[in-house]
């Protein structure tokens, strides 16, 4: 009888190749035992992707409708935050000036459109509001501001009212500022864009619409109202107590109406939230489906698993100790 014997060299080179696949079954066997998951999902599916592209093309878009949502919501909660701000100034404003009396003095004249002024000043910076560096009310324009500074916005009205004795004409000279289109306003005032901020995709045939910009009549308004007794305290109708106490009740009874149109824009924008909130949700209920169907498709038998890499790891122990035992022997031991 022969036999067939291999050398030295060629049985640590078996030895090792044997390793080398033991040890990678092993570690495919651990993480699909980790992860619950086929580590070759070409095997799972036969070559057959349809299914399995469709799923994950399924999530990337929706995965995309969600940061958009993510991003209109973060827009949304911010303007309904900045709009109440800006509302509770308001109603503070219009209560103060109405309480204004033709009898009230120079110093009370004084103190209240002094406090009206800081209120213009805070109005503007609320409508300055960015959010992750853009700006909410500015349009399309997300990269500029809002409006001008309050004191570049009164630095302008001051020049359109110069040579006006009366609450009346002042008045006059400021509605024209603020309302002549391709006036002062729309040129000094108004730094955004005319074109309104594009509605956010935040599903397949869902938008969430926040086109509010500080060029909408109310907000418009708004600044116009508290801005007719900020001039005071800039000088306006000076030394003219009953013409400025007049201005001031003029300028609370316009904001006072106004804010009555600040709620109306705020319930609008919750309007918007709730459809984001909804649209939102159902996403994530499409979304934990998906999930649930790709697992399943590429799912493993944690028990059959189990079982294999046990076995590997047997294998594995076997290797060593004939791996150990083989390199033990000698000349002298194969010659005995």
């Amino acid at each position: 009888m022969s036999y067939i014997s291999i050398g030295d060299m060629a049985q640590t080179f078996l030895i090792r190749q044997q390793n080398t696949q033991l040890k990678s079954t092993s570690t495919r066997l651990t993480l699909e035992l980790t992860t619950g998951q086929t580590s070759d999902p070409s095997k799972r599916v036969a070559g057959d992707y349809t299914t399995l592209a469709g799923i994950e093309a399924s999530l990337k878009s929706l995965q995309s409708y969600k940061s958009a949502a993510n991003e209109a919501a973060g827009f949304a909660s911010t303007m309904q935050t900045t709009l109440g701000h800006l509302q509770d100034q308001t109603v503070e404003a219009a209560n103060h000036l109405l309480l204004t009396k033709n009898t009230a003095s120079q110093a009370q004249i004084h103190s209240t459109a002094a406090d009206i002024r800081q209120k213009f000043g805070a109005a503007v910076s609320a409508l300055n509001t960015q959010i992750g560096g853009r700006s909410l009310f500015a349009g399309a324009a997300t990269d500029k501001p809002a409006v001008a500074s309050a004191d570049d916005i009164l630095t302008e009205l001051k020049t359109a009212i110069a040579g006006e004795t009366t609450a009346v004409g002042v008045e006059s000279a400021v509605n024209n500022w603020f309302d002549t289109p391709g006036g002062g306003y729309d040129t000094a005032g108004y730094l955004g864009s005319g074109t309104a901020l594009a509605p956010f995709a935040i599903g397949e045939n869902q938008q969430a619409d926040l086109a509010v910009s500080a060029s909408d009549p109310t907000l418009r308004e708004t600044l116009k109202g508290l801005a007719l007794s900020a001039l005071i305290a800039e000088g306006a109708l000076q030394g003219d107590v009953a013409e400025q106490a007049q201005l001031m009740h003029s300028s609370g009874t316009r904001l006072l109406s106004v804010s009555q149109q600040q709620t109306t824009m705020q319930a609008n924008i919750g309007t918007v939230e709730a459809h984001i909130d909804t649209v939102t949700a159902r996403s994530a209920s499409e979304i934990s489906a998906l999930e649930m169907a790709r697992n399943q498709l590429l799912s493993v038998d944690s028990y059959e698993t189990a079982s294999e890499l046990e076995a590997v790891q047997t294998q594995l122990e076997t290797l060593y100790a004939l791996t150990a035992r083989v390199s033990r022997l000698s000349l002298v031991d194969f010659l005995r």
